[in-house]
């Protein structure tokens, strides 16, 4: 069955045959009269004697003959002719069908190039246009595809940079594969609209080869318009964040200085107070109340170290020390902070671990650690002290900070207490956050810790799960060439 739109081969054959029919009917005919004529007046002339009878016969005998000759030809004609019509009317289906075949393969790859977000265009090895989809017509600023067809692209479209210096042809890389036969591509370019502004994109560019010769390139490329636009706004967004959490935190941590001042200062306060009214007092309620100023101004001592180590300003002795060393040192004093129902266990690396540290403000940092392990067990437990030697490279799958140390010694303190939920372990680095009641902690424990740590160049981490217990690890770089004997 025919398509649509196409005409059968029958009437293609009919198309062609009906004409050579009637050109060799007439030339028949011709020929047939012309015939005639011959023999009449072959007979008309003739010397012989012959009356008109033997005449009439002879003409009928000569028609006859010329009838069987000339349609003999004739019929032969006809078959030529109509093998010939239905050749060519099977040729020119067949081309038909092709080219039918051709409109419709060009029409979906139309429909799917003009079906795309993306700008596709193509040029010859002059950098002219040769092919333009829809969107790319769109993007630049045009009407159809039509109207960039013809023209030089770079010329066109990417003829200046952002910053306004001159981009020429031969710098362009996109036009530079057409000799290289490489792939280009950038993801922050500008290319130029019909009515001169910046169309913020990104492309990428290949060849077009015909075997192995490269007869062009096609780029496609996309509107970052929409992205940067919303990149704006977030980084906006963010700012306003940081800004909103710094605030914050600067809140947070003046009102929880001012308060720790205020009982500070008032305990200084009214014991001076009480040694000013009084004309004579007994020496030991004069210790007394000294001591309790002394031990305000201690507090205040302390208070300010801590707050110093958080912002990371305070004065460190480093020098090389080894962990495992410090650790068997200090496991007395550590041991004293538990109760009689919380036991200590340490499981030290077998071989040194050798870091640059302060080794007064590392002891600091693990009697926190001990104490709030101690906290976090009030009806008994186990704590554990341990080190090891860790590879940066694993460990920093957890971490947001760039390290470039690829070994860690690491000295970590495990308990067996309640735990910490995801939604405070976020927060437990903070100055003067804590879980303690009111007047069991500062909140400056762990604010201290991370900032000694990070004046050391090391990091923190913690694991834990409630119910289930914490794991505090402090990761120090390793330094395996410092080794001394201490």
């Amino acid at each position: 069955m025919p398509m649509p739109g196409r005409p059968s081969q029958l009437r293609l054959f009919l198309e062609r045959f009906l004409p050579l029919t009637f050109i060799i009917m007439l030339v028949a005919g011709g020929f047939w009269l012309v015939e005639q004529h011959s023999h009449q007046q072959l007979l008309s002339g003739t010397a012989i004697g012959i009356n008109p009878e033997q005449a009439k016969h002879l003409l009928a005998l000569f028609n006859a003959h010329q009838a069987e000759s000339i349609g003999g030809v004739t019929m032969l004609a006809l078959l030529v002719a109509a093998l010939t019509a239905w050749y060519g009317a099977d040729i020119q289906r067949r081309r038909m069908l092709v080219e039918q075949q051709n409109r419709e393969q060009l029409r979906k790859i139309e429909l799917l190039l003009n079906s795309t977000v993306e700008g596709i265009y193509a040029v010859d090895c002059s950098g002219n246009c040769i092919m333009a989809n829809r969107s790319c017509a769109q993007m630049l600023g045009y009407h159809a595809p039509a109207d960039l067809l013809g023209q030089q692209m770079h010329t066109l479209v990417h003829h200046t940079r952002a910053d306004g210096s001159p981009y020429t042809l031969e710098q362009c890389k996109a036009h530079q594969i057409i000799a290289t036969g490489a792939v280009a591509s950038a993801s922050d370019e500008i290319f130029w609209r019909r009515d001169g502004s910046a169309l913020p994109v990104s492309y990428t560019a290949h060849p077009i080869r015909d075997d192995e010769q490269i007869i062009g390139m096609v780029c496609t490329f996309v509107d970052l318009t929409g992205q940067k636009q919303a990149e704006a706004k977030l980084g906006d967004l963010q700012e306003q964040l940081r800004q909103a959490q710094k605030m914050e935190a600067i809140g947070q941590l003046a009102s929880g200085v001012a308060h720790d001042f205020n009982n500070i200062l008032q305990v200084i306060s009214g014991n001076a107070q009480l040694l000013e009214l009084t004309d004579s007092i007994e020496p030991p309620l004069l210790q007394s109340r000294l001591a309790e100023i002394v031990k305000a101004v201690e507090r205040g001592i302390n208070l300010t170290r801590a707050m110093l180590a958080f912002a990371r300003r305070q004065a460190i002795a480093l020098r090389p020390l080894e962990l495992n060393q410090l650790l068997q040192e200090t496991e007395p004093l550590a041991r004293n902070l538990l109760n009689k129902q919380q036991h200590l266990n340490l499981q030290l690396h077998p071989a040194p671990l050798t870091v640059i540290a302060d080794a007064t403000l590392l002891q600091q940092v693990l009697f926190n650690l001990v104490t709030n392990a101690r906290d976090a067990m009030p009806d008994g437990g186990s704590v554990t002290i341990g080190t090891r030697l860790s590879d940066q490279a694993a460990e920093q799958l957890s971490g947001n900070e760039p390290h470039v140390d690829k070994y860690y010694a690491v000295l970590w303190v495990q308990d067996t207490g309640h735990g910490i939920s995801e939604e405070i372990r976020n927060k437990v680095f903070e100055p003067f956050f804590t879980t303690k009641p009111v007047g069991k902690g500062t909140g400056l424990g762990l604010a201290m810790i991370y900032g000694t740590i990070k004046q050391h160049k090391g990091f923190v981490r913690i694991e834990s799960e409630p119910g289930i217990g914490s794991t505090i690890s402090v990761y120090l770089p390793y330094r395996p060439e410092t080794v001394q004997h201490l």
